[in-house]
C-alpha cells in the first residue's frame, strides 16, 4: 500500500506542473465561456478561449471547441494541489484540495417567428365534372320518365343546372392566409461556477529511518 502511494505521489510531482499550468488558466476560460453562452463574447474572446483549450483559432465557437473546453474542464477537476503542511510530534500532515469547475442550468426563452396559417370560410371552386355528371344523370333521368330524348334534353338540362347551383352554394374551412407570430419555448444553458473542495490528506513519517507517506480522508 505504501509503495502504491508513493508511486501515486511521483506520478502527481510529475505531471503536477503541465497540469498546473492549464489549470491556472481556467478561471479566464470559465469568465470567457460563460459569456458565449450569454451570446456576448466577441470574436476574440473566443479565439483566445480557443487558444488555451488547444483547437483551431477561428473565432467561431461550436462543437470541437466546446468538447475541448470540457475536457480541459475534466482534466482540472480531478487535479489536487497541496496546501497548508502542519507537523504533530514529528509527522507531516497535508491536505490536498481542487479548485472544482460545476455547471448550474440557468434557463433562457429561446423566441422566433413563425408562420402561422389563418383559417376561414372559403367558396368552394366550381366542379366541371359534378355540373356534367349532374347533367348526364338528369338525362337518364328524363328519358326514363317520358320515354322520350326530348325528355332526356330537359332533364340533362334541370339536372346540370341543380348542379351548377349546388357547387355554387358550397363553402368550406380552409387557410385564407398567414400571420407572424413569435413562438417561444424555454431551453437551459451551462453555467460555469468555480469552489474550492476537499480532495484527500497525506501523513509523512519516518519508521526504521525510512519516510513512510499514507493517503487518507479526514472524516467530514
Amino acid at each position: 500500500m505504501t509503495k502504491i502511494t508513493n508511486l501515486f505521489l511521483l506520478l502527481c510531482l510529475l505531471s503536477s506542473p503541465l497540469v498546473a499550468y492549464d489549470c491556472a488558466k481556467v478561471s479566464d476560460a470559465n469568465s470567457i465561456y460563460k459569456s458565449i453562452t450569454q451570446s456576448t463574447a466577441s470574436s476574440l474572446s473566443i479565439k483566445r478561449l480557443q487558444q488555451m483549450v488547444g483547437v483551431n483559432a477561428d473565432g467561431i465557437w461550436g462543437t470541437h471547441s466546446d468538447t475541448a473546453y470540457n475536457n480541459l474542464i475534466s482534466r482540472c477537476n480531478s487535479y489536487s494541489y497541496p496546501g497548508l503542511t502542519i507537523s504533530i510530534d514529528g509527522a507531516k500532515i497535508t491536505d490536498f484540495y481542487k479548485n472544482q469547475t460545476v455547471f448550474e442550468q440557468i434557463p433562457y426563452q429561446n423566441c422566433s417567428i413563425q408562420k402561422v396559417p389563418i383559417y376561414g370560410k372559403i367558396q368552394s371552386k366550381p366542379d366541371a365534372g359534378a355540373v356534367v355528371g349532374g347533367a348526364v344523370l338528369g338525362g337518364i333521368i328524363g328519358k326514363a320518365v317520358t320515354k322520350k330524348d326530348k325528355g332526356a334534353a330537359l332533364g340533362a338540362l334541370v339536372g346540370g343546372a341543380l348542379a351548377n347551383e349546388n357547387q355554387k352554394t358550397k363553402t368550406i374551412s380552409g387557410i385564407v392566409g398567414y400571420e407572424n407570430r413569435q413562438k417561444c419555448q424555454t431551453k437551459f444553458k451551462n453555467s460555469p461556477r468555480e469552489e474550492v473542495v476537499y480532495s484527500y490528506s497525506t501523513i509523512t513519517f519516518i519508521i526504521d529511518g525510512q519516510e513512510q507517506t499514507v493517503e487518507f480522508q479526514k472524516s467530514p
